[in-house]
Protein backbone atom coordinates (compact mmCIF):
# COMPACT_ATOMS: atom_id res chain seq x y z
CA UNK A 1 0.00 0.00 0.00
CA UNK A 2 1.11 3.33 -0.32
CA UNK A 3 -0.21 7.08 -0.28
CA UNK A 4 0.64 10.32 -1.86
CA UNK A 5 0.70 13.58 0.07
CA UNK A 6 1.92 16.82 -2.08
CA UNK A 7 2.88 14.54 -5.30
CA UNK A 8 5.45 12.36 -2.93
CA UNK A 9 4.42 8.83 -3.05
CA UNK A 10 5.21 6.71 0.68
CA UNK A 11 5.41 3.03 1.29
CA UNK A 12 3.08 1.76 3.97
CA UNK A 13 4.00 -1.47 5.29
CA UNK A 14 2.27 -3.90 7.47
CA UNK A 15 5.51 -5.11 9.43
CA UNK A 16 6.82 -5.53 12.83
CA UNK A 17 7.98 -2.28 12.39
CA UNK A 18 5.16 -1.26 12.11
CA UNK A 19 2.99 -3.14 14.97
CA UNK A 20 6.52 -2.13 17.73
CA UNK A 21 5.62 1.75 16.55
CA UNK A 22 1.27 1.36 17.02
CA UNK A 23 1.40 -1.45 20.36
CA UNK A 24 3.69 1.37 21.67
CA UNK A 25 1.34 4.07 21.30
CA UNK A 26 -1.28 2.33 23.98
CA UNK A 27 0.20 0.08 26.59
CA UNK A 28 -2.79 -1.02 28.96
CA UNK A 29 -2.09 -2.31 32.86
CA UNK A 30 -2.55 -6.08 33.33
CA UNK A 31 -2.18 -7.59 36.60
CA UNK A 32 1.76 -7.28 36.86
CA UNK A 33 2.48 -6.64 33.46
CA UNK A 34 1.38 -4.52 30.41
CA UNK A 35 -0.71 -5.33 27.35
CA UNK A 36 0.03 -3.39 23.77
CA UNK A 37 -3.41 -2.52 22.81
CA UNK A 38 -2.13 0.14 20.01
CA UNK A 39 -3.71 -1.76 16.84
CA UNK A 40 -6.72 -2.79 18.78
CA UNK A 41 -7.54 0.43 19.94
CA UNK A 42 -6.38 2.30 16.83
CA UNK A 43 -8.53 0.91 14.71
CA UNK A 44 -11.75 1.04 17.10
CA UNK A 45 -11.05 4.68 18.00
CA UNK A 46 -11.18 5.12 14.18
CA UNK A 47 -13.76 3.00 13.01
CA UNK A 48 -16.63 3.31 15.67
CA UNK A 49 -15.78 7.05 17.03
CA UNK A 50 -14.68 8.70 13.29
CA UNK A 51 -11.34 9.94 15.65
CA UNK A 52 -9.18 10.19 12.35
CA UNK A 53 -6.43 10.76 15.13
CA UNK A 54 -5.75 7.38 15.30
CA UNK A 55 -6.26 7.48 11.55
CA UNK A 56 -3.46 9.55 11.52
CA UNK A 57 -1.71 7.30 14.21
CA UNK A 58 -2.23 3.94 11.66
CA UNK A 59 -0.80 5.34 8.71
CA UNK A 60 2.40 7.06 10.37
CA UNK A 61 3.17 3.52 12.14
CA UNK A 62 2.71 1.81 8.85
CA UNK A 63 5.66 3.91 7.52
CA UNK A 64 7.72 2.92 9.91
CA UNK A 65 11.49 1.61 8.31
CA UNK A 66 10.06 2.58 5.01
CA UNK A 67 11.81 5.29 2.71
CA UNK A 68 10.97 7.94 2.16
CA UNK A 69 10.22 8.15 5.48
CA UNK A 70 6.37 10.44 6.60
CA UNK A 71 6.32 13.12 9.05
CA UNK A 72 3.18 12.73 11.27
CA UNK A 73 2.39 16.51 10.65
CA UNK A 74 2.49 15.31 7.11
CA UNK A 75 -0.43 12.91 7.26
CA UNK A 76 -2.42 15.27 9.57
CA UNK A 77 -2.45 17.85 6.98
CA UNK A 78 -3.15 15.40 3.96
CA UNK A 79 -6.36 14.49 6.49
CA UNK A 80 -6.90 18.24 7.39
CA UNK A 81 -7.10 19.50 3.43
CA UNK A 82 -6.52 17.12 0.97
CA UNK A 83 -8.38 14.05 1.47
CA UNK A 84 -11.49 13.82 0.00
CA UNK A 85 -13.20 10.96 1.91
CA UNK A 86 -11.26 9.72 4.83
CA UNK A 87 -13.38 7.42 5.82
CA UNK A 88 -12.91 5.63 2.51
CA UNK A 89 -8.78 5.88 3.51
CA UNK A 90 -10.33 4.04 6.63
CA UNK A 91 -12.00 1.40 5.44
CA UNK A 92 -8.89 0.93 3.02
CA UNK A 93 -6.53 1.09 5.52
CA UNK A 94 -8.74 -1.79 7.85
CA UNK A 95 -8.50 -3.63 4.67
CA UNK A 96 -5.45 -3.76 4.25
CA UNK A 97 -4.78 -4.48 7.90
CA UNK A 98 -6.97 -7.42 8.06
CA UNK A 99 -5.41 -9.11 5.30
CA UNK A 100 -1.61 -9.01 6.62
CA UNK A 101 0.24 -11.51 8.01
CA UNK A 102 1.16 -9.60 11.03
CA UNK A 103 -2.18 -7.76 11.87
CA UNK A 104 -4.87 -10.76 10.54
CA UNK A 105 -4.51 -13.30 13.63
CA UNK A 106 -4.46 -10.92 16.40
CA UNK A 107 -7.29 -8.53 14.72
CA UNK A 108 -9.49 -11.70 14.29
CA UNK A 109 -8.52 -13.22 18.04
CA UNK A 110 -9.35 -9.63 19.24
CA UNK A 111 -12.72 -10.02 16.89
CA UNK A 112 -12.26 -6.64 15.48
CA UNK A 113 -12.44 -8.54 12.21
CA UNK A 114 -14.16 -11.38 10.91
CA UNK A 115 -13.24 -13.75 8.38
CA UNK A 116 -14.00 -16.62 7.16
CA UNK A 117 -11.56 -18.96 4.77
CA UNK A 118 -11.66 -22.74 3.41
CA UNK A 119 -8.04 -22.12 2.27
CA UNK A 120 -5.95 -24.88 4.11
CA UNK A 121 -2.59 -23.36 4.57
CA UNK A 122 0.78 -24.66 2.85
CA UNK A 123 3.55 -25.40 5.11
CA UNK A 124 6.09 -26.45 2.55
CA UNK A 125 9.10 -23.98 3.01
Amino acid sequence: MEITINNKTYPLKASFAFLKKIESMDRRAAGDSEIDMGLANAIVMARDTGDLRYLVDLIWALNAGQKPALERTAVESYIEDDCEDPEALLNEVISFLSKANVCRLRLKKMGIITEQTTETPSLSA
